[in-house]
Formats: C-alpha cells, structure tokens, sequence
C-alpha cells in the first residue's frame, strides 16, 4: 500500500476568515500509522509539530480534507518525514505575513523534489486548499468590517 498525502483545512478560531483558516499535511503510511505535520503559533512564533496518530476527520473543525497524492512505494517514510522536517519555518521579519498556509505550500514543494508528487498534483492540491480557505463563514463580515474602518 502507497502513502496517501492529504492536506486538512480546519475552520478558524475566534473567527473564521481566510487567514485564520489552519492547513496540515496529513499522511496514511503503508504500515497504517497516520501523521499530521504542519507550523502552529502565531506570524514570528511558529514551529514545527507531527502529531501520530491524527485521523483529520475526527479533529473538531474540519473544513476540507484535500486529497494530494499516493507516493511511489520506494519514498521511505522517513524520507518524508525529513522533507517536512527540513521545511523553513519562516519566523523573520521579511515574512510576517508568512502562516502554516504557505508552510504546506513549501513542504509540498519539498514532497515534489523528492518524488512524492508531481507539480501538477501539488498546484492542484493547492488551488483546492485556497478554495476551502475562502469558503470561510466570517469571511464576508471581516471585509465589510474593513471597508467600514478606512
């Protein structure tokens, strides 16, 4: 059985808006383990986590669950695993606006060099995380909340 790649869209917490929305990787390894990575924190203060164990369709706040790709059988689990690990967590000043949405977006990056995936299953992936993370409900209050303050 190949490694399956999803990518997790949770719903965002106090409000849900496009920014807010968190992203994960999660993954289903030929042995059956199941692992989320991704960045948690806030823009300067983020860090890596996996979490094994993680079934995102039981995690409270589920958005979308994005399938990415099934990994050739030669992709040892820990290759993956320092793919996603040696991903930069962008924490400085040039990247403030930097969030665990654009962390997926490199980590797939990562995942491609290594032949995981191709560049058209991660630009897919992709285009389909951005459509979950516009679906937010708050989405429409935020931007009349703007308008209303310039």
């Amino acid at each position: 059985m190949p490694t399956h790649i999803s990518i997790a869209v949770y719903r965002g917490d106090p409000i849900d808006t496009v920014m807010f929305r968190h992203t994960a990787l999660h993954f289903t390894f030929p042995d059956g383990q199941k692992s989320a990575m991704h960045v948690v924190g806030a823009p300067s203060m983020f860090d890596f986590e996996e979490a094994e164990g993680i079934d995102p369709t039981k995690v409270t706040g589920l958005a979308g669950l994005i399938y990415v790709a099934s990994v050739p059988d030669v992709i040892e689990k820990t290759s993956i695993k320092d793919a996603c690990v040696r991903t930069p967590v962008r924490n400085d000043r040039e990247h403030r606006d930097w969030n665990c949405q654009n962390w997926v977006g490199e980590a797939l990056t990562e995942l491609v060099e290594i032949g995981c995936l191709t560049q058209e299953e991660r630009s897919a992936a992709l285009d389909k995380m951005m459509d979950v993370c516009l679906e937010a409900a708050d989405e429409d209050l935020e931007c009349k909340y703007l308008s209303r303050s310039s």
